[in-house]
């Protein structure tokens, strides 16, 4: 569940973004823009439920988040331990893009790396330096895909990785509970409040999907074509970042591009013309209290500090959108449904998948990527990795940059 959760995190500040662009300012798009039905939709959402397992998983993202680090020096350094490392690919003696890294820390045996790589540096010593070859897979992709590489590797430390013991001592020691039964109650409260909120978003979204699918478009106007280009840049960025990989990265055709943004275009042309048929606006004192509400968690100390990056103009726009959005989903026809359905009818069965599907989705999840440059295809397993906090840390700070 944490997984997906998390991905939605990801997904979220991406929606958001889009309907970021263009100005309220700017009037109407009737001239632009026929809606359709947007009454009535009918949306599928997700259940809200903590399973045992979800619950089991994230206490076990807390104990690794509490883990000790131990350096240690008498040893070589084994499946388990954490090192840090240097390291240096070539391909026929010449240096590769994203093949290189300094001060890079790699857990032995989580499958971080490409296998062949992770099982060369297990045995190494501090101070060793090693060479090590290996094949990538042929389906690694294009440009490295079923090559012989050399990686130069030094361990610069070693680690060894002591998680503490689930109890109640341990919980009383990074909560306000005494007991575990305590913590997990709360903590299954605390998940479903996160799920739900996160399960209503995703409704209220594909309602404003399935709205602009259902409307007619006739042009746009350029200035917000332009502002949602800028937006668009914006997420591919804000992906780059995320992901240590460089921008050209995210880069569609010069066609794909302009169809990417022209769906942002569309929606946020209807999220104005559903706003302004039905009436629906953002007060000064609704945008006070969100901001009020909200300036601490961007970890900012005050209210003028919030308004320095964030215009308000942006702020009323994510408000509005919200407002819209909970307005399809109170007058849509829902069926809810499991998590696992859900994403079934996005990407159908998993038994329906061949085996070259099977192929890359196991790479994705399990092989390695080098460095910075090469991380794409293990995102999944890294944002799965990352917590709540950060994630939305790293979120925030692009909201931020893009939304200033």
């Amino acid at each position: 569940m944490k997984k997906n959760q998390t991905l939605f995190a990801v997904t979220l500040l991406a929606a958001g973004l889009l309907t970021s662009c263009g100005s309220s300012s700017s009037g109407t798009y009737g001239k632009y823009v026929t809606l359709g039905d947007y009454k009535g939709v009918e949306i599928t959402k997700i259940k809200s439920e903590v399973t045992d397992d979800t619950l089991q998983e994230e206490i076990e993202y807390l104990l690794e988040d509490n883990a000790e680090y131990n350096e240690i020096t008498d040893r070589a350094c084994q499946n388990g331990d954490m090192v840090n490392i240097d390291f240096t690919g070539t391909i026929d003696g010449e240096e590769f893009d994203g093949g290189s890294a300094t001060d890079y820390d790699l857990d032995l045996g989580e499958g971080y790396f490409i296998e062949e790589l992770e099982e060369g540096i297990v045995g190494m010593e501090t101070g060793e330096t090693k060479d090590i070859t290996m094949t990538f897979p042929e389906d690694y992709g294009e440009d490295l895909a079923g090559q012989e590489a050399v990686f130069t590797v030094t361990v610069n430390a070693i680690y060894e990785v002591t998680i503490p013991e689930y109890n109640d001592e341990f919980v009383a020691s990074i909560s306000d509970f005494t007991t575990t039964a305590e913590y997990e109650e709360d903590l299954k409260a605390t998940l479903l409040e996160q799920m739900e909120e996160s399960n209503d978003y995703m409704a209220g979204y594909d309602a404003l999907a399935a709205a602009v699918a259902n409307a007619t478009f006739s042009g746009y106007p350029d200035e917000l074509y332009d502002s949602c280009k800028e937006t668009y840049d914006a997420i591919n960025a804000m992906y780059a970042e995320m992901f240590g990989m460089d921008v050209e990265d995210f880069e569609l055709s010069e066609e794909d591009t302009k169809a990417a943004v022209e769906e942002m275009v569309y929606e946020k042309m209807v999220i104005t013309a559903i706003a302004e048929k039905e009436k629906l606006t953002v007060t000064d004192d609704e945008y006070t209290d969100y901001v009020n509400d909200l300036y601490a968690d961007y970890g900012y100390d005050s209210v003028e500090d919030f308004e320095a990056d964030y215009s308000k103009e942006s702020t009323m726009e994510e408000l509005l959108q919200y407002k819209v959005q909970d307005f399809l989903v109170e007058n849509a026809s829902i069926t809810e449904v499991s998590e696992d359905e859900y994403y079934a009818d996005l990407y159908g069965d998993e038994e329906d998948w061949d085996d070259e599907d099977l192929e890359e989705e196991e790479l994705s999840e399990e092989e390695v990527l080098l460095d910075e440059d090469l991380e794409i295809l293990d995102d999944v397993e890294e944002l799965d990795e990352t917590d709540t906090e950060e994630t939305e840390e790293a979120t925030e700070s692009v909201d931020t940059e893009t939304e200033s």
